[in-house]
């Protein structure tokens, strides 16, 4: 009987070092809740025993209690740090096993987070953190967890907008002696954008295709004619190349032209068209004047898709993004759970647990209101395991390892000597 009381010390003290050994580890991980070992003694006896004189069996593990008490927040300086001030557990997806199969949903203190490639707000580990769909006013659209879905935060949003019109304001000279390579006027060899005696100007304009990226376009001027005894008009031509290629005029029939008059102002070809898809050259505020090309402006009316240009976090768990000049939008509203019973969640690692029968069904509440603590974006909550205590609880464990050691081998010298017993 010692011997068996003797071997329940030492196992019990041996689950006592590795519970310690296990929180010692995990002292710099985020959201790590320390553990305890809770003991019982074994006793039994019968109805004819005698209860004064009775002896126990010895020591087993009741259970492994986790500590759910706060751990230290301290600040990162990233926005999609969160930590949470006061009770709840924020709700996490683990990444799909299937293509069509939707991961396990887990819960957990650990609030380091970031956005994938595809804009899913997830951890270190690649499971999403839930939130609630919200409406234009940032109110959640339910309160229930099963409708929860992975937080996402596009890069972008909208729809990008081709270049229909170009806004290109120039200062064209007037004096022949300042048309750079062109050889003549008009020039004798036909517009090549490789041969520089064919033109006299050319400048970069920005230009958007459908999907809003932008596109390497050049505009090349070259004069055609200037003043003479019948007329006192000059005419410039414009010609279009766009990522290499050049863009005939909408309608083949009108040359892409703009006339100046005598005092430099444009009386015909202020805009002009070219192209398939109806590029639009306005040259409105266009001079013709006695000092060499300028540019004045070059601006156009595509714009790709909103790129996201800012990220805000409240304490009530809104989610908050700004996109270019479209405004702040909201993607979500994280949601925080509890249980009726903590000490019965199931422990799965990662710093994170399940629910079973005995914690209860998970409770879904936003942070901020009653039963949940705050949320603190920008701030991660640390282990709450301290060292130094455990520290004291691992000799302890030692000391009632070896007391446990030391009362088997009395047992073993008891047994030796009843068997060193002669007749």
């Amino acid at each position: 009987m010692s011997m068996s009381t003797a071997l329940s010390g030492l196992m019990a003290a041996q689950t006592e070092i590795s519970a310690t050994s296990h929180n010692i580890a995990n002292v710099g991980t985020v959201g790590f809740r320390g553990s305890r070992v809770e003991f019982a003694d074994v006793f039994s006896s019968s109805p004819m025993s005698n209860q004064r004189t009775a002896v126990g069996s010895g020591v087993n593990v009741q259970r492994v209690a986790q500590d759910y008490t706060q751990g230290n927040v301290v600040t990162t300086g990233n926005l999609l740090d969160l930590a949470i001030e006061g009770q709840g557990f924020f709700a996490i997806q683990q990444a799909p096993v299937g293509a069509a199969m939707a991961g396990e949903t887990r819960f957990t203190r650990a609030g380091a987070f970031n956005m994938d490639s595809t804009g899913r707000v997830v951890n270190a580990s690649g499971d999403s953190l839930l939130a609630w769909p919200v409406g234009l006013d940032g109110v959640a659209l339910t309160n229930q967890l099963s409708q929860a879905v992975p937080l996402t935060i596009p890069a972008e949003l909208g729809a990008p907008t081709p270049t229909s019109t170009v806004e290109l304001q120039v200062d064209l000279p007037s004096d022949d002696a300042m048309l750079g390579q062109q050889d003549a006027v008009p020039p004798t060899n036909a517009f090549d954008p490789d041969d520089p005696t064919s033109y006299a100007f050319r400048t970069a304009i920005p230009i958007f295709d459908a999907a809003g990226m932008p596109q390497e376009a050049e505009a090349y001027f070259f004069k055609v004619s200037g003043p003479d005894p019948i007329t006192a008009e000059t005419v410039y031509e414009l010609r279009l190349m766009v990522e290499g290629q050049e863009l005939a005029p909408t309608d083949p029939l009108i040359l892409p032209r703009v006339t100046f008059d005598g005092a430099g102002a444009i009386t015909a070809g202020g805009s002009l068209d070219f192209g398939p898809g109806g590029l639009t050259v306005d040259l409105g505020g266009s001079r013709l004047i006695d000092d060499p090309f300028v540019v004045q402006s070059a601006s156009h009316d595509g714009a790709p898709a909103g790129g996201l240009t800012n990220l805000e976090l409240d304490a009530a768990g809104g989610v908050w993004a700004t996109y270019g000049d479209m405004g702040r939008r909201p993607m979500g509203q994280i949601a925080l759970v509890n249980f009726a019973n903590t000490q019965g969640l199931k422990v799965q690692g990662k710093a994170s647990f399940g629910s079973t029968s005995d914690s209860g069904p998970p409770i879904a509440g936003a942070p901020g209101t009653p039963g949940f603590g705050n949320l603190r974006p920008g701030a991660l909550e640390r282990s709450n395991v301290e060292l130094t205590e455990e520290l004291v609880n691992l000799i302890s464990a030692q000391r009632n390892y070896q007391a446990s050691a030391k009362a088997m081998e009395t047992s073993t010298s008891l047994m030796q000597t009843i068997m060193n017993i002669r007749s």
